[in-house]
């Protein structure tokens, strides 16, 4: 039995992370009307809670809009039977058929059986192809794509201004009430009819401290997305490449983990203990600490990765410490990995998104 395509953020199943988000933000809201703004005085409780309560609808606004809009590639068949249906690469039954040209190029994708984009991917969690896919967001529990990116975008944006109000305030209230001349704990005590001097300090560290965590995450988030927007690139193209670079780097890792072990026999053969006590612990601080300046190795490493850079065979000149790979002495063959297919670097990349 076909497993049913989710449209949008709205329809279960519902995660953890989207449902704490719907207690979480009220909650800010709720504590900031009624608890931190009558502390503050009248001249600031008012632009202070207008300013608030507009980056808080904002947040809502866009949150929503970005969950209820379908992100799907619109290529895709009406909703239905994904497989065995008869239609001509998918433009038969297409309800948004007119949405591209006919000359963009496309790709097979074969879990919906439909000709989608070319930057289109098949999101294993809503169960379909995303036009332009960015990501699959566990917070707002839906795919981001080019049809709702501008959205979740702007409400990463909104819900930071709102948490930074919202811990600023609370901030300069818990300062005032120790630091200040008396008006906030006055305040307090004719709001809440009590001494409630320490309650209120306690509540708002609380809140203090959570609005610190969410501003952590957020703030990483939202400035990963500006440095993606530079590099004109989506979160799955970002994490394509950087699975590229951890895998060259490994490769690049085991052929001079294979140059130093060869460099080092050749170094112990010949007699050259001072050459061989470098080489050992030079790839001791490389691996342990990170430190490349003392490996006698670092300098061929570099001419090599010139000589990739500038398209032309690694050079190797038989003066290095480590010239026992590939100078007529030892010929060690390093084995190189396949590149990877589209769909295997799809799953990378949906296991870290």
């Amino acid at each position: 039995m076909d497993r049913v395509r989710r449209v949008n953020g709205l329809e279960s199943p519902y995660t953890p992370a989207q449902l704490s988000t719907w207690v979480y933000l009220p909650t800010l809201v709720l504590e900031f009307l009624f608890f931190a703004s009558p502390l503050l005085p009248l001249a600031a409780s008012v632009p202070c809670s207008v300013v608030f309560v507009i980056s808080a609808a904002a947040s809502a606004y866009y949150g929503y809009t970005a969950m209820s809009t379908d992100p799907a590639d619109p290529r895709l068949p009406s909703q239905g039977p994904q497989h065995g249906h008869d239609h001509d690469n998918g433009h038969e039954h297409a309800p948004n058929a007119g949405l591209w040209g006919p000359n963009e190029p496309t790709k097979q994708c074969w879990l919906c059986d439909v000709q989608v984009g070319e930057k289109s991917m098949h999101c294993k969690f809503c169960n379909k192809c995303v036009d332009q896919f960015d990501h699959h967001c566990m917070w707002l529990n839906t795919c981001v794509g080019k049809a709702n990116y501008a959205y979740f975008f702007r409400t990463m944006v909104w819900i930071t201004v709102m948490l930074s109000i919202h811990g600023a305030i609370q901030l300069a209230l818990v300062l005032d009430i120790y630091l200040g001349n008396g008006g906030s704990e006055m305040r307090a005590e004719d709001w809440f009819n009590a001494d409630a001097t320490l309650a209120v300090v306690i509540v708002m560290c609380v809140f203090i401290f959570m609005d610190l965590v969410a501003l952590s995450l957020i703030l990483q988030l939202l400035l990963f997305h500006v440095r993606l927007q530079k590099e004109g690139l989506s979160t799955y193209q970002f994490i394509v490449r950087d699975n590229k670079r951890k895998r060259e780097q490994a490769q690049q890792e085991s052929l001079l983990l294979q140059k130093r072990t060869v460099a080092m026999a050749k170094a112990g053969e010949e007699g050259r203990t001072g050459d061989y006590m470098r080489l050992r612990y030079g790839g001791l601080l490389r691996q342990s600490c990170g430190i490349t300046c003392c490996d006698p190795l670092e300098k061929e490493q570099r001419i090599e990765a010139d000589a990739r850079e500038a398209g032309g065979p690694p050079v190797a000149n038989g003066k290095g410490i480590g010239n026992g790979i590939g100078n007529g002495h030892h010929n060690v063959p390093v084995p190189v990995r396949p590149s990877k297919g589209e769909n295997e670097e799809s799953k990378e990349a949906e296991e870290n998104t």
